[in-house]
C-alpha cells in the first residue's frame, strides 16, 4: 500500500538571495518572522550509503530546537519525491536508535535559518556554509493567499533569480560541490566553527 503522495513536497528554491534586502521585503508584504537560529543537519546511512544509492532515499536528523526525523523518498527524483517528517524530543536517543540500525552520520553541518509565514505560505532563508543563500518557498497553499509564483517572486523582487525544484544535495551539485564531502560528518567536530551567521 503506498501512501507516499500524502508526503508530496511542494516546495521551490530561489537561488542568490541577498538576505537583508529579502527579511526587509517579507516583513514590509507582512509575513511574521517564527524561527532565526543555527540548525544542525546531520544526514544518515549505512557505511557504503545503500539507502542513498541504492534504496534512493535519505535519512536526516535535524536539530532546531526539537529534533526533526525526515526521510526522503525517491531523493534523486525531485518530481516525486517524498518527505516523512515526525519530531522526537530526545538527540542522542534518536542517534543511538539509528546507530543500532545500522546508520550512522555521514555528513554534518550547521545552518543558520530565518523563517517567515505569510498565512500558509512558509519561507524559509537557509544559508549553508559552502554556496550562497537560497529561499525555500512552500507553494502548497500559494493562490490561497491570493499569489501565483510569478506574482510573489515579482513582490519579493526575486523575478529574476534562478528558481529550481531540488533537493539541497542538487543545488550544492550547481556550484560543484558534494554535499556529502563538504560537510562529512568525520570533518564535523574539527571545523564547525567555519558557520555563516545570518
Amino acid at each position: 500500500m503506498n501512501k507516499l503522495s500524502e508526503y508530496k513536497e511542494h516546495e521551490i528554491k530561489v537561488l542568490e538571495v541577498d538576505i537583508n534586502t529579502l527579511v526587509k521585503k517579507l516583513e514590509e508584504i507582512g509575513a511574521k518572522k517564527v524561527y532565526d537560529d543555527v540548525r544542525t543537519i546531520i544526514a544518515l546511512d549505512t557505511e557504503d550509503k545503500n539507502f542513498l544509492n541504492q534504496k534512493d532515499k535519505l535519512i536526516r536528523v535535524t536539530d532546531e530546537g526539537s529534533i526533526k526525523v525526515t526521510m526522503h523518498v525517491h531523493q534523486s527524483q525531485p518530481d516525486i519525491k517524498a518527505g516523512i517528517k515526525f519530531k522526537t524530543s530526545r538527540l542522542k536517543e534518536t542517534m543511538d536508535f539509528f546507530h543500532e540500525m545500522g546508520l550512522d552520520p555521514i555528513s554534518k553541518v550547521r545552518v543558520p535559518r530565518i523563517s517567515f509565514e505569510l498565512g500558509k505560505i512558509d519561507f524559509d532563508i537557509d544559508c549553508f556554509p559552502a554556496i550562497p543563500p537560497f529561499l525555500e518557498i512552500d507553494i502548497e497553499n500559494i493562490d490561497q493567499e491570493g499569489y501565483t509564483v510569478e506574482s510573489l517572486l515579482k513582490t519579493l523582487g526575486l523575478e529574476n533569480n534562478k528558481v529550481v525544484v531540488m533537493g539541497t544535495e542538487d543545488i550544492h551539485r550547481i556550484y560543484g560541490i558534494d554535499y556529502f564531502e563538504v560537510y562529512n560528518a568525520d570533518c564535523f567536530d574539527k571545523e564547525n566553527t567555519n558557520i555563516k551567521k545570518v
